[in-house]
């Protein structure tokens, strides 16, 4: 919920025109246990205070120019920190940068999550949070976040909604790291229906392709794709709302250029139910990662959030998620916390 700034005299001063101010925020705090078993047997506990289940904390400030004859001007700067442990590694995140609106459509540069990213989200019945057992997060990593130049197209079909991205890598000399994408959605009495896609552009750096997902504490395993190749990144998603209940369902297909054998794919299905104050939602998901060395590891989780809301702005939690990598290691996962927004 925005909070307006009564700040129109003083930057009409300066400006010449009026402007909006505001700020808004974002609290997720919750008390977190893991258990994480090997595929050796060696189980251990973990319990950590922070984020869980609904997003990241935030601070956000924002405002909107009226420029006249149907031109806007807008800027955004949302800091992310966790609460927990302070905010001295601050960063900025999705949705800082500045841009012009209008008939045209909106451009903008900046911070961001990547248009794959934010279709995958979509997808996610429990919540598109961190806890174990929501492993359909396939392809969302390249290019998120970072920053870039977006173009949404103005809307000529109602309902239908497309943008497009791009992201230079920043490595001298070479196009290495550039990342490009795009996202078309259809929306019509309940009915959504969104596609995305991505490439990107490799530097070589051993951390761009994950082979296997980290479950609970058990690490990833990673590896590097041959540099300047480009990696294909898509999603589907479509959800539906009947009113009583709403079902989500995605696919997520990621192949490397480097080569053939690195390919990743993942899928999900979910549904949420309201019941008054309380929303329940359960997704279950699927992924399958193959290396370079055509091993193959697939992983299942489903994971569930009930959340009960004490008024719009302030609710509480729980969750609890299982997930599972066919070598043998297996991770439960449970959060109860509360959440405030402004």
């Amino acid at each position: 919920m925005k909070k307006t700034l009564v700040a129109v005299a003083a930057l009409a001063a300066v400006t010449g025109a009026m402007a909006e101010v505001t700020i808004s925020g974002f609290i997720d705090q919750a008390y977190n246990t893991t258990r994480s078993t090997t595929a050796a047997g060696v189980s251990t506990t973990q319990t950590a205070l922070g984020p869980n289940a609904i997003g990241q904390d935030s601070l956000a400030f924002g405002v909107t120019e009226d420029l006249g004859g149907g031109l806007s001007a807008f800027a955004n700067f949302n800091l992310i920190g966790i609460t927990t442990t302070g905010w001295g590694a601050t960063g900025t995140d999705n949705g800082s940068g500045i841009g012009l609106k209008g008939a045209f459509g909106t451009v903008s540069l900046g911070q961001g999550y990547s248009l794959v990213w934010q279709n995958t989200a979509g997808s996610d019945a429990s919540g598109w949070g961190t806890g174990v057992g929501n492993v359909h997060t396939v392809g969302t990593g390249f290019g998120t976040p970072g920053g870039g130049i977006g173009y949404t197209l103005p809307e000529f079909v109602t309902g239908l909604s497309a943008s497009i991205e791009m992201g230079p890598g920043e490595v001298d000399g070479s196009r290495n790291g550039n990342y490009q994408g795009a996202r078309v959605a259809y929306s019509n009495s309940g009915f959504m229906i969104s596609y995305a896609m991505g490439q990107y552009r490799s530097t070589g750096a051993a951390t761009e392709w994950t082979t296997a997902p980290g479950v609970g504490n058990v690490a990833a395993a990673q590896e590097a794709i041959t540099t300047g190749v480009t990696s294909s990144i898509s999603s589907l998603t479509m959800t539906y709302d009947f009113g009583a209940a709403k079902v989500y369902g995605g696919y997520n297909s990621n192949q490397s250029g480097g080569n053939s054998n690195q390919t990743a794919n993942s899928s999900t299905l979910g549904i949420s139910v309201p019941l008054g104050a309380i929303t329940a939602g359960i997704a279950a998901s699927t992924a399958s990662y193959r290396s370079a060395a055509a091993a193959t590891v697939d992983v299942t989780g489903t994971r569930l959030l009930a959340k009960y809301a004490f008024s719009k702005r302030t609710s509480a939690y729980i969750q609890y998620g299982t997930a599972k990598i066919s070598g043998g290691a297996s991770a439960t996962g449970n959060g109860i916390g509360l959440t405030h927004s402004f």
